[in-house]
């Protein structure tokens, strides 16, 4: 419900977002989002991850209520000492967000940033719980604020620093709130709980993904931070729009990542692991053909956004291959997790985001915002073969790599098709690609398919079960 309704308001924000507000200044909003994601990733200090790898194989003495209260308590406590730090170099870090010094906008992002902190373990505490009507709720919360209801002030104000204000501010009461609602989660007795044993080995997993982290967010925002930089906002606002769009791909993503990695703890020592690969099968013929069928209905999609945006269709498909990408990267590279061997993921980004930066400068100048999408879609497919070939290693689960392959080849030659051609050659191309993915994902369809049927044959069965315990 959290995916598919965030999907909905993702839909929904985009077009409102380019009809009320100038490239220029949504570029400002989408460079605040890409500062307070900076911030955050260092601010976990890979305690985030942590929390979900030892939430049932909690160390030492330590209760699952105690763990996340020594992760969010330290979490948060660097991030209040990090805006503390910050705050001597104020005059830049928001003259990068908006353009010029303003203090305001510095507070905000220290503000900001130390909410979703906050929100980030809330909202997976919910998650390892499996607490699917918790989780529901405050994601939708959550979402109708951060993708909707900020935008109300660009009817009165359409300037990315009052979208900016607001945004912070419903953010803040939005956490205090469920802060409070899950107060009885936290345990702030869990000093006595946690030996240093515990603590040094929560610090051997997390402290490697802080660089990672780093890394992870320099891979996602470099082409953003180039085009800011090389092209100016109203470029980088264009280039953000499409990535708005291109987002809708997380209606398969998020909802999937949601009980991945729960799932995967909870079962690999289970020497099933024909399933684990089944899953890979599944997802990849899904990203695909999802990917691919957006790409053909692109027309009428960007009919919604405003005019100063529409040039950003060109380029579209290829900035599907990024979440395409790392969600089949967390079905093939999960030895990584499970071996804790999280050092190799953060030299498998260094590596992505240093090709990435080479990237975006060398087809940035040479083929403008679609040099941009392009680098993006290069280094993400770079981290997915690194991730595969590392995980494989340590945990095999995947007995072929069709599946894999098959993807990126399809969404490749979409995306190239759809930059190089026009007019009725363009679509002809691409329902042929769309055609050939089906024919090529017979037998994974054949899967899907019966596998939706069951759904619907038990939904019916509950139902008609419920209906008769009512009467």
């Amino acid at each position: 419900m959290v995916t598919w309704i965030s999907f909905a308001l993702g839909f929904i924000a985009t077009p409102i977002s380019t009809r009320l507000f100038l490239p220029a200044e949504l570029a400002r909003v989408s460079m605040f989002g890409t500062y307070t994601s900076l911030f955050c990733s260092v601010c976990y200090l890979g305690l985030d991850q942590a929390f979900v790898r030892f939430f049932r194989e909690t160390p030492g003495r330590m209760t699952p209520r105690a763990l996340l209260t020594f992760c969010l308590s330290v979490a948060l406590g660097f991030g209040v000492v990090s805006s503390a730090v910050l705050l001597g170099f104020w005059r830049s870090l928001s003259g990068e967000i908006v353009g010029q010094p303003d203090f305001s906008i510095f507070l905000c992002l220290c503000l900001y940033s130390c909410s979703l902190v906050v929100f980030r373990f809330l909202s997976l505490c919910y998650r390892m719980e499996q607490n699917a009507l918790l989780y529901t709720i405050q994601g939708v919360v959550h979402a109708l604020l951060t993708k909707i209801a900020y935008l109300a002030v660009g009817f009165s104000r359409p300037t990315g620093r009052s979208a900016i204000l607001a945004l912070t501010a419903l953010m803040a009461v939005f956490t205090v709130v469920f802060l409070i609602l899950q107060r009885s989660r936290l345990d702030f007795s869990f000093p006595r709980l946690t030996a240093r044993d515990a603590v040094r080995e929560l610090g051997k997993y997390a402290l490697p993904l802080v660089p990672l982290s780093v890394l992870s967010w320099l891979n996602t925002s470099v082409s953003t931070l180039s085009l800011k930089h090389l092209l100016g906002y109203e470029a980088t606002g264009i280039f953000s729009s499409a990535l708005g769009l291109a987002s809708t791909i997380n209606i398969i993503q998020t909802g999937f990542n949601t009980y991945w990695a729960p799932y995967v703890l909870e079962n690999y020592q289970s020497d099933d692991r024909q399933r684990f690969y089944t899953v890979h099968r599944l997802m990849a013929c899904m990203l695909t053909l999802f990917g691919l069928g957006i790409t053909l209905l692109q027309s009428p999609v960007f009919l919604l956004l405003g005019k100063s945006y529409r040039s950003s269709v060109v380029f579209f498909p290829f900035l599907f291959l990024s979440p395409i990408c790392y969600c089949l990267g967390e079905t093939t590279g999960m030895g990584i997790t499970i071996s804790k061997k999280s050092y190799w993921t953060t030299l498998i980004y260094l590596f992505s985001s240093l090709a990435n930066i080479g990237l975006c400068f060398v087809l940035i100048p040479a083929c403008g915002i679609s040099g941009a999408a392009m680098a993006s879609a290069f280094s993400a497919i770079l981290t997915l073969l690194l991730r595969t070939a590392v995980g494989e290693r340590y945990y095999r689960a995947i007995l072929n790599y069709r599946c894999l392959i098959l993807t990126i080849a399809l969404m490749l030659a979409a995306s190239f098709l759809n930059l190089l051609l026009s007019g009725v050659w363009k679509y002809a191309a691409l329902v042929l690609v769309l055609a050939l993915a089906c024919a090529l994902y017979r037998p994974e369809l054949r899967t899907l398919l019966t596998t939706a049927g069951q759904v619907l044959a038990a939904l019916r069965g509950h139902i008609r079960k419920e209906g008769r315990h009512g009467r």
